[in-house]
């Protein structure tokens, strides 16, 4: 278990599903919010990232959580959740010590996105990223992602205007689902 001084005290964090819910869509999915020690021993941690590739169906060149779509064999989000992370990032299921679960937020499709939050004692430089599916693999301090580090954004997509909070994290701009995930998370000391 990782130090409580690098890791953040995660709101709505609760346990995490062990089967997929009778009442959600087939083709729902999971990401994995995960934290990894800062090389520094006494920084926070920090969360783990990818921006996806141009050569990806959807959400081309955004900034998200490692995850996937759930496939037929997936018993749970957890599983949905561990097994897209191995195929982006090359992170072993076995690495990651589940710590909960978000509420499962909406996409644009309205089908559900379940947040796995977990944490792995795995170094950034070890991973490697599926080029096919991912541009860049980063991870950034936590307290980046604070309450009092979100603002709000107002943008166009598909003729009507959306509102998400927004999260200017050392040059990266983190919006949208994942901006949403932060936001229920609001993370604190």
């Amino acid at each position: 278990m990782p130090s409580a001084a690098m890791l953040p005290r995660v709101s709505h964090l609760q346990p995490a599903l062990d089967r997929w819910p009778a009442d959600m869509h087939s083709r729902a999915s999971a990401v994995l919010m995960l934290f990894i020690p800062d090389p520094e021993p006494q920084a926070p941690a920090r969360i783990v990232f990818t921006r996806r590739s141009t050569l990806v169906r959807t959400h081309k060149g955004q900034i998200g959580f490692p995850g996937g779509r759930r496939e037929a064999g997936d018993a749970s989000p957890v599983i949905t959740a561990l097994r897209e992370t191995h195929e982006e990032i090359g992170l072993p299921p076995d690495a990651v010590e589940v710590l909960g679960m978000l509420p499962p937020l909406p996409s644009l499709d309205r089908r559900a996105v379940v947040p796995i939050v977990g944490f792995s004692h795995v170094n950034l430089s070890t991973l490697a990223a599926n080029e096919d599916e991912v541009a860049e693999l980063f991870a950034l301090p936590w307290p980046s992602f604070a309450p009092e580090a979100m603002q709000n954004l107002r943008f166009n997509v598909f003729g009507l205007w959306r509102d998400t909070p927004y999260f200017p994290a050392l040059g990266y701009h983190v919006w949208g689902l994942t901006a949403w995930m932060l936001k229920t998370a609001a993370l604190h000391s």
